[in-house]
């Protein structure tokens, strides 16, 4: 059951898309929506890209914050959101400092490597990409909703917040 109707999500990378469709359809913990690969670090946002969204929309910005050169274009694209009659509300949500990091600290694993029992960070990427089972993986790791996206970065980006408490499912 959705809290607040329609969410898109906008991540910066194809690993943190096939984590948040893992969090959403194969754990069920986050709100489900579509997930679009769009790094909102680096990128603005264009009419074009968000006329396709339906009215009453969520947006749901996942972003690293251990580069903190393009803050402006984050600002903008928050801005701009923000004015679009079609969104209904948009959700930042800081990795500090970014994917792995927030792995690590939600999962009991040292490195991140051991979720995909990987022997190096490169072959982790690929691995976790290509991975069919992610959400079983994530919970053999003992994977905690709670603990991930739960920080205020420290530097620059602190002033977005963390909002990601609007779209998790906690179980009561």
């Amino acid at each position: 059951m959705r809290k607040n109707g329609i969410y898109q999500y906008y991540v910066e990378g194809e690993d943190d898309k096939k984590i948040v469709n893992a969090l959403k359809q194969e754990i069920g913990c986050i709100e489900s929506g579509k997930v679009e690969k769009f790094n909102v670090i680096q990128n603005k946002f264009s009419i074009a890209r968000i006329r396709p969204l339906k009215s009453g929309t969520t947006v749901i910005l996942v972003y690293d914050t251990d580069v903190e050169t393009n803050i402006d274009i984050l600002d903008y694209n928050v801005k701009f959101l923000k004015k679009q009659s079609a969104i209904k509300d948009v959700i930042c949500i800081p990795q500090v400092n970014n994917l792995e990091d927030e792995l690590v600290g939600a999962c009991n694993v040292k490195n991140v490597i051991e979720i995909t029992k990987s022997n190096s960070l490169k072959e982790y990427k690929r691995e976790l990409i290509s991975c069919t089972n992610l959400g079983k993986r994530l919970q053999v790791c003992g994977f905690n909703i709670l603990k991930f996206w739960n920080k205020l970065p420290k530097n620059s980006y602190e002033k977005y917040g963390n909002d990601s408490s609007k779209i998790k499912k906690v179980k009561k």
